[in-house]
């Protein structure tokens, strides 16, 4: 018997968005336990991130580790060892790192359980 794919995705929602950031990584934290095989997927490929200020340096490296997609657990160890975390991803779902961006609320990845 073949085993069925999960369709379950992290859900950005309107309450999401307006979470304060520790209380957003705190979800995604509990997502990724819950579904420790979680996939990141770019909504569109070879996309880069507007909402970084520069385009170089360790933000814009995690930040084109996450666009690249992946498993969460590969993408985490990377932004980990280059001195980022659950904040990145955050800001990809949501559109930046802070509620000021003018991308916020545009998501540049999806998070599915595998």
């Amino acid at each position: 018997m073949a085993s069925k794919k999960s369709n379950v995705t992290f859900n950005v929602s309107e309450d999401f968005l307006n979470k304060v950031v520790s209380e957003q990584d705190k979800e995604l934290r509990l997502f990724l336990a819950a579904n420790p095989s979680a996939r990141l997927e770019p909504k569109e490929e070879g996309q880069t991130f507007p909402a970084l200020r520069r385009q170089s340096g360790k933000r814009f490296n995690i930040s084109q580790r996450i666009c690249k997609g992946g498993t969460a657990k590969e993408v985490l160890a990377y932004a980990r060892a280059n001195g980022g975390g659950e904040r990145d991803v955050t800001a990809h779902l949501v559109g930046g790192f802070s509620h000021s961006s003018k991308f916020y609320g545009k998501s540049f990845i999806t998070l599915h359980a595998a």
